[in-house]
């Protein structure tokens, strides 16, 4: 691995398969990386495409507490994910459960079956190999979709850590 990875590197399991292993090298501190991952400021800046946005982070970072992603909100519906967290060991390991979930107006839910993410950050000299383990996606379809969007999700990572290092005070 290298800190300049090319896109689509980070996808380091076949497409499809179960888990969805994505992995990368990202030039900061592993606590840094790891408040990444948990400060609400920061997942808005490298969790969703640049095109769009999260409409709403909330997260309550302790054992069992809960997370919740908002990608869209209309009148009719809002669209997020959402899960609980299970281990959380700063600065080597979260681990969280994940849904995606369609809440309508009427109060109505649609959710996916529930799966499990851990992610690991380990130092590597002065920068911090992370990775991910999406496991328990029902379907190849879903999991292509997932290994793609955390794939995304890596690569504004790297951005994001890219930006810090030219911030004063990181």
């Amino acid at each position: 691995m290298t800190a300049d990875q090319p896109s689509r590197e980070y996808l380091k399991s076949a497409p499809g398969r179960d888990p969805i292993i994505i992995e990368g090298l990202f030039r900061a501190a592993p606590e840094r990386v790891f408040r990444a991952f948990t400060d609400p400021r920061d997942v808005c800046s490298w969790f969703i495409p640049k095109s769009g946005s999260l409409e709403e982070v909330q997260i309550d970072l302790k054992v069992g507490g809960k997370w919740c992603f908002v990608i869209d909100r209309s009148d009719e519906k809002q669209i997020h994910f959402e899960g609980e967290y299970l281990v959380i060991d700063p600065p080597s390991r979260l681990e969280f459960s994940w849904r995606h979930v369609k809440e309508f107006a009427d109060g109505t839910r649609e959710t996916t079956d529930t799966s499990k993410v851990a992610v690991t950050f380990t130092a590597a000299g002065k920068a911090t190999e992370v990775r991910l383990c999406h496991e328990a996606i029902k379907t190849e379809d879903a999991r292509h979709g997932v290994g793609a969007g955390w794939n995304g999700c890596f690569e504004r990572l790297a951005d994001f850590v890219m930006e810090l290092e030219r911030e004063p005070g990181e």
